[in-house]
């Protein structure tokens, strides 16, 4: 009966399907409001989670030298109300960055049945992650990253694991291009007490682009692809979005993603963003058929940096 509760309880946790030698794969999830809206692409882009997404793009903007931000993600609010919160922020000093983060995954009360199927309790999972992170200005053009952290699982009961897991990264940056590749989420297997599972660890690359028209408008548009290394859980996972920005305060954006169904979901994706007086507020919607675990899915986030 224990097993059975918790694969059931695993199943609840993904976006897509879950196969039984892969947990928390909330690592995986959106977090920066900005990339999500672009087909959860924008590996290369400057972010205040850079802790969890790419720390060696933290130099990718240089106008804010310090960031710090906050994200609520709900997944399909109407149905399964998942919600994730991330909080995040980085500073630089001369050719060195320091990123920090974490991020929290409460999702839905389960009740506990009996073998006859009777109710015998309820609870509700959680997970969560801390995160800190370097990025290093090799030159003007390379910079290297490297992030570690601990995570923890509770899916109720004695049904508990912990784990340390590291990502490494490079990025190449020239002009208006970028290109960046690593590794994410290395680290050690968590541990149930039934089983140990494996961590879904990805092999990144992405790309980017960033075009100024004038002083008031400019596009940037990138491409990512990943491949998910999990034993269980190979697959491949890719996006291409597109950002325009109106005088520094204004951005429209969209995207397309795509996943292999055994380890996540397609969809498309649009959302905005204000900026003023060194606040950003952002917003992104996810795109797709009723029948897509990513139905509905919305991310709001909250930015100041200078």
């Amino acid at each position: 009966m224990r097993k059975r509760f918790f694969i059931s309880i695993l199943f609840l946790t993904t976006f897509a399907t879950l196969s039984f030698g892969q947990a928390v794969p909330f690592l995986n999830y959106m977090s920066d409001t900005r990339t999500a809206a672009m087909g959860n692409a924008g590996y290369v882009l400057q972010s205040a989670f850079a802790a969890q997404r790419n720390t060696a793009a933290i130099f990718q903007d240089t106008l804010h030298p310090v960031a710090i931000s906050a994200s609520y993600l709900l997944w399909q609010p109407e149905d399964a109300n998942n919600k994730l919160i991330n909080i995040g922020g980085y500073t630089t000093f001369n050719k060195l960055a320091i990123a920090a983060g974490v991020h929290f995954n409460n999702m839905p009360e389960v009740e506990k049945t009996s073998d006859n199927g009777n109710v015998t309790g309820s609870f509700t999972p959680s997970e969560y992650a801390l995160e800190l992170g370097f990025g290093y200005k090799i030159n003007t053009e390379i910079v290297a990253g490297v992030a570690v952290r601990y995570l923890g699982s509770d899916l109720g009961g004695t049904s508990k694991a912990s784990a340390v897991a590291t990502d490494l990264s490079v990025l190449y940056n020239k002009r208006s291009v970028s290109v960046g590749v690593g590794l994410s989420n290395l680290g050690t297997k968590p541990d149930y007490g039934n089983s140990t599972y494996n961590l879904p660890t990805r092999a990144k690359t992405g790309f980017g682009y960033h075009y100024t028209v004038s002083d008031k408008h400019s596009f940037t548009g990138v491409l990512d692809a990943a491949y998910q290394l999990s034993s269980n859980n190979t697959g491949i996972a890719g996006g291409i979005g597109a950002e325009y920005e109106y005088n520094n305060l204004l951005s429209l954006r969209t995207g397309y993603h795509f996943e292999d169904e055994k380890i996540g979901a397609s969809y498309a994706t649009a959302g905005c963003g204000i900026h003023f007086s060194g606040i950003a507020v952002d917003f992104a919607y996810v795109i797709a058929p009723t029948d897509n675990v990513m139905s509905k899915t919305m991310l709001f986030s909250l930015k100041w940096g200078k």
